[in-house]
């Protein structure tokens, strides 16, 4: 067995504003594991939020090429090896696409999932003036749905401004840990008002026990607070939904156990990721069959690549092919 692991830069086409800065762009791990006859692809994007760096994420990779190459590792092996992380979830991700080619296989039967031709997913709009996400809203009338970043100067302003423009969309916002209980406990009753149905990840996750202390009407959702089912029994009673991100949890393998765990204690589940290629929104887009909300508009907001297997129409993603991933 052969792994590689190499670094790219994927561009944004425009600079996105959110609470912990504006962003141009993102680097992205590419791995590969080869047997020989075929090649399995993962791709992860690691996030200093989460005290991870494109060196630290090659550096945790090699330090387990060599018990991969010789064939002492596979995919619920590496669930113990490796804690949940970028790492993880590019090697993960290689090694089901891995799988799925040695069996002769769709990655959707190795998961046990019906394939779906297509998603309904998100558009996201950066954190902006309010006349400004207005004016961008008015090019989305077709989007399934609206998520608005918040954590800015004028933020009620900016979702009655886009609601103005866009009176019946589904809209959520999502405020990366830019609020405190105060201002959570102002401000929802007034996104109740303007439509939104859920406001993700208010608080920073260390703040998680301050949420004992929400008044207001609209679900939260817990973004940066979760990242694997060590997580839920914290989240319950504070979070209705938990959005899962592959670069997260550690990959496909736990990502699908954390949705069924999340179902079974009652959350709902939402799909989201870093920034990637179609080598991350292929496993991502399984994923979000089995769940509620899918926030995986990065085709749309993303410079193309020269592997960009999933496709975002605005509205709705398409089945990606599965002799590309899976």
């Amino acid at each position: 067995m052969k792994l590689t692991a190499s670094r790219r830069f994927i561009e944004l086409n425009q600079p996105f504003r959110v609470t912990f800065g504006t962003l141009t762009g993102l680097d992205v791990i590419d791995v590969e594991v080869s047997d020989g006859d075929y090649t399995g692809r993962g791709q992860c994007c690691p996030m200093s939020i989460y005290k991870q760096t494109a060196d630290s994420t090659l550096a945790d990779i090699a330090a387990v090429t060599p018990a991969i190459e010789v064939g002492e590792i596979d995919r619920a092996a590496l669930q113990t090896l490796m804690p949940p992380s970028s790492a993880r979830n590019a090697l993960d991700c290689a090694l089901w696409d891995l799988e799925a080619k040695r069996r002769g296989v769709s990655a959707w039967e190795v998961a046990g999932l019906p394939p779906r031709e297509t998603l309904e997913s998100d558009v996201s709009l950066g954190i902006d003036t309010p006349r400004d996400m207005a004016a961008r809203a008015a090019d989305l009338r077709e989007a399934s749905c609206i998520k608005l970043k918040l954590g800015g100067e004028h933020d009620l302003d900016c979702v009655a401004a886009v609601r103005a423009e866009l009176p019946d969309m589904p809209l959520f916002v999502d405020v990366n840990c830019g609020w405190n209980l105060a201002q959570l406990n102002e401000y929802a009753p007034r996104l109740q008002e303007l439509g939104v149905f859920m406001i993700e990840q208010p608080l920073p996750p260390e703040q998680d026990a301050e949420l004992d202390g929400y008044t207001g009407p609209v679900p939260l959702c817990a973004d940066e607070s979760c990242h694997d089912r060590g997580d839920l029994p914290r989240l319950a009673g504070r979070f209705a939904y938990v959005n899962i991100k592959l670069d997260k949890t550690g990959g496909l393998t736990e990502a699908l156990a954390l949705a069924e765990a999340a179902d079974a204690a009652g959350f709902r589940c939402m799909v989201g990721c870093m920034l990637g290629s179609g080598i991350a929104m292929a496993p991502a887009y399984i994923l979000g069959t089995r769940c509620e909300v899918v926030d995986l508009d990065v085709p749309l907001i993303a410079r193309r690549q020269g592997d960009d297997y999933v496709h975002h129409d605005g509205a709705r993603l398409h089945l990606f092919n599965s002799s590309v991933w899976g």
